[in-house]
Order: structure tokens, then C-alpha cells, then sequence
């Protein structure tokens, strides 16, 4: 009998110390799927084609801070799923035959890309990259350039005819806007943004005069300022670049124009042209964008004194955040999808990452939170404000219905 005690006593305690190891053995693989062990990359690479030269750089030197300053951030806490991030630099230096060689270079080993930047070179790329099932975070775009490669690009912002018009409208009742004409310059989405104006305009019930073309290499804006100011505005939209729009202010000014915050810029143009070359000049003019620089958060406070620190002072500008929450997108689509960086996965994790990101939900921005439906938010807001001594201060918030 003490025998079979005995040797039950050793059974029980050889299938305890089993368990106990099958146990530690699966807590062990758990954790380490969490930890990251599966990844196999030492170091997530993701290429931004972005304009660092010609005539729009130094809107891509803000776009590419924004990101640079977000796999900062990243690494210094952990990096993504246990490993470091890089953002590896590619000029596009705004040309389409340069982005259509950048992006041929990516499509057979990237998992992802941010960019392009601007609309001609994503017009020239994307397309390579859709057919070879590359995802493309084009972040600074309309709407419209996103949509055309869907499911394989992805969108920032909802469809302009649908985003715009109700802040412009805010503004025109605000400033009880009668008749209104718009400086246009022919470039990217800026014509789409000032068709949206007009829906805007007319909602307020206001009369939309001709459009003023601004040539992009224009030089001289006297002529300009005649035709419109011939048609008896009482109130001015600007939907070219920042230096133009702020040169047109400038003589607007000195021909005898007073009412400032009659004169809205439009999101493109909140660039440093326009508050280097404006300076006091501008004070009053109204502008919108897709951020409240004023905004009382750690994360905005910290991303907000690091861009003033590296930029003389100045204010991030309206775009500035964007690849920065694309980063912060990525990251949690790899870490919640599980990707590992596997060579012989990369279809298919190219795919993980499409899926999650177009549907994300309640994606924590830089700013605020918002969720896609099939590649684009419907729920970020829009800012009006007016700019005093070189700052803007906000004038009202408006969420898109």
C-alpha cells in the first residue's frame, strides 16, 4: 500500500511539473507575440517621397519634421513592436518622372509608403504602386486624388465639396459677405478647394463674382487686383500660394482696402510666406485650417514647442501634423495586426495594413481622434480664425455633418 501511495505521489507531481511547464511554455509564446519576437526586421524602414526641393520645399520640410519628430517619439518609447522605425528621406523634388523612378524602386520590397507629395508626382506614382499592391499614405491631398486609387491610398481628409463649404459659409455670415470674388491659382487641388468655396458662398446666400486667375509665375499683381476690385467685392477669398496671397493683401492694403477679416486664405497657403512676407500687413485677415495651434494638450504642447524650437518661433502650420499621425498610424496597425516584416508575408502584410488603416477606428490623432470609413474620415473638424500679430487666434469650430 505505501508503495502505490508512493508512486501515485510521484505521478501526480510528474503531470504537476508538465502543466506547469506547458504552462510557462504558452505564457512564454504570448508574451512573446505581444513583446514582438516574431518580427524579423531590425529595423522598420518607411519611405516618404516627399518635395525637400524645388519651388514647394519648405512645405515638405515641415511634412517631413512631422514625421522624423514622430518615429522620434516612437523610438524613445520602444519603437514599433519591440523595434526602431526609420523614415527614409526620398525627393521627388516635385517631379512626376522622378516620383514614377522612386516609387519603382519601392514597389518590390516596401511594406508601405507615405506620400507622395504634391498632386502631379501622386498622379505619376500612385499608380504604380496600386498595381503592384503597395499602400500609399497620400496625407496631404483632396480627397479626390486619394479616391481615385482606393482601396490602395488613403485619404486625410473627407470630399472637399462636402469638408469646405460649411466653414467658408461660417465666415461669410460672420462677416456678412454680400459679394465675393476668389484669387485662383491653377495648381493641384487648389481649384477643386475654390469650386467648394462657391458651395459654400452661395449657402450663405452671398454673390460669387468671376474668379481672378493668379498665373503660378506671376510676378506682378497690379493687373490682377484691378480686375477684381472692378467687379466691387465687398469681401475676398484667396485659394493660391502663401506668398501670393499675402503680396495681393499687401496691395489690397495700400489701395485703400480696411476690412480685413473680409479677406479669407484658405488652408494651402498657411504656410511661412505668408506670415513672413505679410507681417503686420495681414493682421485681421481670417483663415482656416484643420488645427488649433492654441489647443491645451501634453502631446500638442510637446509637438508644438519642438516645431517653434526648430522653426524660429513659428507656429506649426495647418499640415504640419499630418505625417506624423501617419506614422502613428502605421505603428498601430503593425503592432494590432501583428506584421512582422517577414519578406515572404509581404503581400499579404501589405494587405493587413490597407485593410486596418482604411477602417481604423477612433485612431488617436495629434490633435483629435477620428475613424475611417473606407479609406477617409467624415468626423475631423475645421478651424476658423483670425490672424493678430503674426498668430492665429481661433474664431470658430465646425465638424462636418
Amino acid at each position: 500500500m505505501k508503495k502505490i501511495l508512493t508512486l501515485l505521489m510521484i505521478m501526480l507531481l510528474t503531470v504537476s511539473f508538465a502543466f506547469a511547464g506547458g504552462q510557462q511554455e504558452s505564457a512564454g509564446s504570448t508574451d512573446a507575440a505581444v513583446g514582438g519576437s516574431e518580427v524579423v526586421v531590425d529595423e522598420w524602414e518607411i519611405p516618404f517621397l516627399n518635395c525637400l526641393t524645388g519651388a514647394i520645399a519648405s512645405i515638405g520640410e515641415y511634412l517631413q519634421w512631422g514625421a522624423e519628430y514622430a518615429a522620434e517619439q516612437i523610438n524613445a518609447e520602444g519603437g514599433i513592436a519591440g523595434k526602431p522605425v526609420k523614415i527614409v528621406r526620398v525627393d521627388t523634388a516635385l517631379s512626376p518622372e522622378k516620383g514614377t523612378v522612386e516609387m519603382s524602386k519601392l514597389v518590390d520590397d516596401a511594406l508601405v509608403v507615405m506620400g507622395p507629395v504634391p498632386e502631379p508626382v501622386i498622379m505619376a506614382a500612385v499608380p504604380i504602386a496600386a498595381d503592384e499592391g503597395l499602400y500609399s499614405f497620400t496625407a496631404t491631398t483632396s480627397y479626390e486624388y486619394a479616391a481615385e486609387y482606393f482601396p490602395w491610398a488613403i485619404s486625410w481628409f473627407s470630399p472637399t465639396d462636402e469638408k469646405l463649404p460649411p466653414i467658408v459659409t461660417a465666415w461669410a455670415e460672420k462677416v456678412e459677405a454680400k459679394n465675393v470674388v476668389q484669387f485662383v491659382e491653377n495648381y493641384g487641388a487648389w481649384p477643386g478647394m475654390a469650386k467648394a468655396h462657391v458651395i459654400g458662398l452661395e449657402d450663405a446666400g452671398v454673390n460669387v463674382l468671376e474668379d481672378v486667375e493668379v498665373p503660378s509665375d506671376a510676378v506682378s499683381f497690379g493687373p490682377l487686383i484691378v480686375k477684381a476690385l472692378a467687379q466691387d467685392p465687398d469681401a475676398i477669398v484667396f485659394a493660391c500660394n502663401a506668398e501670393k496671397a499675402a503680396k495681393i493683401i499687401i496691395e489690397l492694403r495700400n489701395r485703400g482696402w480696411e476690412d480685413m477679416n473680409k479677406m479669407l486664405v484658405f488652408s494651402s497657403a498657411d504656410d511661412a510666406a505668408l506670415y513672413t512676407t505679410g507681417g503686420e500687413k495681414i493682421d485681421g485677415v481670417m483663415i482656416y485650417n484643420y488645427n488649433d495651434p492654441a489647443l491645451d494638450t501634453p502631446r500638442w504642447n510637446d509637438f508644438r514647442q519642438a516645431f517653434k524650437d526648430d522653426h524660429d518661433g513659428i507656429e506649426p502650420f495647418s499640415l504640419s501634423p499630418n505625417y506624423y499621425d501617419a506614422v502613428y498610424m502605421i505603428k498601430r496597425a503593425i503592432e494590432d495586426t501583428g506584421i512582422t516584416g517577414d519578406p515572404k508575408k509581404l503581400a499579404e502584410e501589405r494587405i493587413k495594413i490597407r485593410d486596418y488603416c482604411n477602417d481604423i477606428q477612433n485612431f488617436e490623432g495629434l490633435q483629435y481622434n477620428w475613424t475611417n470609413k473606407g479609406g477617409y474620415p467624415a468626423d475631423k473638424p475645421l478651424f476658423l480664425f483670425e490672424i493678430q500679430d503674426g498668430q492665429k487666434v481661433l474664431v470658430e469650430k465646425i465638424i462636418p455633418e
